[in-house]
């Protein structure tokens, strides 16, 4: 049988002939594994990044430039595929309601802190000095709770700065 090169391959595979795929993915698949698996120490983490690495390619093949060398093309996708491994495992600290305590809370609220506040900031600062859930805060903002908690930090921190440099 004669050795097609990558390109010709590529070509074959454009012109719907997607079989010799898979000459592809026994052409390269040991030489990712084995970088996948200097990165990540898990057999079965490794191989369903291979996985998804010839899968990236494959639904990008028709955009793929038979000119150009697959092996980088295919370290870029590894890379990609690395950072969303890495990112889906990134452990997330949730805001807490109570991450101010009561003697800042006091000073939040003096008339002369509250003058480097949005209306919309004094606004939410002051319906969490009255009790006001976050939940409530966002449903009455209509804004994700998620933005609530960032507004309620930024304008702590704000009223916070004069306090600090003295």
């Amino acid at each position: 049988m004669i050795e097609l090169s990558d390109r010709d391959i590529i070509a074959k595979i454009k012109n719907g002939e997607i079989d010799y795929y898979s000459l592809l993915v026994k052409k390269y698949t040991d030489t990712i594994y084995r970088f996948i698996k200097l990165k990540i120490r898990k057999d079965e983490d490794a191989e369903d990044l291979v996985q998804n690495v010839f899968i990236s390619f494959y639904k990008a093949i028709e955009r793929f430039d038979e000119a150009k060398p697959v092996r980088p093309y295919l370290y870029q996708i590894v890379g990609n595929e690395l950072k969303m491994f890495y990112r889906s495992r990134k452990q997330v600290l949730q805001l807490k309601e109570d991450m101010v305590g009561e003697t800042e809370e006091v000073m939040i609220f003096d008339e002369s802190n509250l003058k480097v506040l949005s209306k919309t900031e004094k606004e939410i600062l002051l319906l969490v000095y009255e009790g006001a859930s976050y939940e409530e805060i966002a449903e009455q903002f209509k804004k994700p709770l998620n933005t609530i908690r960032s507004i309620i930090r930024r304008a702590r921190l704000k009223v916070k700065r004069p306090y600090e440099k003295t």
